[in-house]
Order: C-alpha cells, then structure tokens, then sequence
C-alpha cells in the first residue's frame, strides 16, 4: 500500500475517494501494529485521514 499511494497522497485519485476510505482501515492497522517507520508514506496518508474535520466528528460520535 505504501507504494501504491499516489504522489497526492491518496490511492486512486487525487482528491479523496471511496477507495481512500476503504484503505484507510488495514493502514490504521498497520499504524497500530508500529509499521510507521517501515511504510512512511503509509502513516502520512492515516495522519491526513485523522486530521479530516469528519474523521474527527465520527470518532467523537463514537466515543459517546
């Protein structure tokens, strides 16, 4: 995936797609296993998804 990722920073196109999101869920898991420093552009791709206004709105829903 870390290779994959186009040079905008998103995997098919170059505004955020639906594939986008789809990807977003096996990177975070990569994040959390520590995979950081192994896929580099991997973390900055799951970093721009967390730093997304609705992102943030969904995880707060989810923690009430």
């Amino acid at each position: 995936m870390n290779d994959v990722l186009r040079p905008s920073g998103h995997f098919v196109l170059d505004d955020l797609s639906a594939a986008d999101i789809m990807l977003s869920f096996p990177a975070e898991i990569a994040m959390m296993q520590g995979r950081a420093k192994d896929f580099p552009r991997l973390a900055d791709f799951v970093e721009r998804i967390h730093a997304r206004p609705a992102y943030q709105r969904a995880t707060a829903q989810g923690a009430d």
